[in-house]
């Protein structure tokens, strides 16, 4: 899992259906309900999403100062779940 940074400041991750598995997921975009082997953690809308679904999510996000909290938390536990790879 590699972590990213959105458009708009918000974390996300690059994982694979066998990352998202750890956490229980099944690899099946949140937003289409496509089967996707590729695609994007983000801790802030607590969602896996297809490559297609989080670049259409990811040009017309908007950055809340209070949604922070939340997504650290959630963006920890994952951290904790999934090893992140080599960032470079």
């Amino acid at each position: 899992m590699k972590k990213i940074t959105t458009p708009t400041g918000y974390i996300a991750y690059e994982a694979t259906k066998e990352e998202i598995q750890l956490l229980g997921g099944y690899g099946i975009c949140d937003e289409c309900s496509k089967d996707t082997e590729k695609g994007y953690l983000v801790p802030v809308l607590n969602h896996y999403q297809c490559p297609e679904c989080f670049e259409s999510w990811s040009k017309t996000a908007r950055y809340y100062p209070e949604d922070i909290s939340i997504q650290d938390r959630r963006a920890a536990y994952y951290e904790r779940m999934i090893p992140l790879t080599n960032q470079n």
